[in-house]
């Protein structure tokens, strides 16, 4: 398998298994409180990873230079990102806080231009311009609601992310070589210790441990958590942040689609115009590369 194609492979796993990430934790959040819910998920997450750099022989702690860097990468790409995530359904149902959940690269590509000097092109302004119209419009209905649930379930879910995007614009700047595994792994048990810790300050109700919910837990570790974490780091060392990112646009729409087949959810007509101009802008960006793939 060539590079090009493992990275068509490993986005494409991302993008499949991040957009059914919403419906799971909806279902999983009728047995658990949010941030405990979260915590759980990534320290077991972060556990698989350890388990497995020790069984393939690779780092089990990062390289000194990284260390400190753990704290800002896991509190922004685990303890905010996974926090707001689990607390931003309930309030904006699976469709809503998928399509906000997932609008980082709208972040991460200004994040990017600003820190990593990754200059924007006309498409991707152009596919910026399209992102951010879209969002605006899908959260529009959200300010004329009288409890205002809905526009804290937005905010949450903006939140998810912005500190998905720090998250990554570190992991661009930082070269985690041959400690991506071991990298990955702790930054989610920092985080998840964060996030269990929360949930004891607030004083959360108990887990109602069940088979059931422990076969979602262990999706979202293992198949989410884990793997998903320590793919995107790897797929930021091979690409730009901001040619990345417009991809994960794709996230919110498969959302969108698994909250309507699998709970019911129907999209309103703000949600299908913002997310009609969503995938504007990603054709924007698709036909760059498209037509420098033809002059080559």
């Amino acid at each position: 398998m060539t590079n090009h194609i493992k990275k068509i492979v490993v986005l494409a796993y991302i993008i499949i298994v991040s957009s059914a990430c919403y419906v799971l934790i909806l279902r999983g959040l009728q047995s658990a409180p949010p941030f405990a819910f979260a915590g759980f998920r990534t320290i077991l997450g972060g556990g698989v990873l350890l388990i497995f750099s020790r069984l393939s022989g690779q780092r089990v702690f990062p390289e000194r230079r990284l260390l400190k860097w753990l704290p800002g990468v896991a509190l922004t790409a685990t303890t905010l990102t996974f926090g707001s995530m689990f607390v931003s359904p309930s309030f904006a149902g699976a469709g809503l806080a998928s399509i906000l959940g997932n609008a980082q690269p709208l972040f991460i590509v200004l994040i990017a231009f600003m820190f990593l000097g990754e200059r924007l092109s006309f498409q991707q302004i152009i596919a910026f311009g399209m992102g951010i119209a879209g969002v605006f419009v899908i959260i529009l209905p959200s300010f004329t609601q009288p409890e205002g649930s809905l526009l804290t379930g937005a905010a949450l879910a903006l939140t998810t992310s912005l500190a998905a995007a720090i998250g990554t614009v570190l992991g661009r700047h930082l070269k985690l070589s041959e400690s991506l595994f071991a990298f990955s792994a702790w930054q989610l048990l920092f985080g998840g210790a964060i996030l269990i810790a929360i949930s004891l300050l607030m004083k959360e109700p108990a887990i109602q441990w069940n088979l059931e919910f422990f076969g979602i837990l262990i999706i979202l570790a293992v198949f989410n958590s884990a793997v998903i974490s320590c793919s995107w780091f790897w797929l930021l060392q091979q690409v730009k942040a901001g040619e990345l990112a417009i991809y994960l646009f794709l996230v919110p729409v498969l959302g969108v689609l698994w909250a309507f087949l699998f709970r019911g959810e129907q999209p309103n007509l703000n949600s299908i115009i913002g997310g009609t101009l969503i995938l504007f802008g990603i054709f924007c960006q698709e036909l760059k590369y498209f037509k420098a793939k033809q002059h080559n």
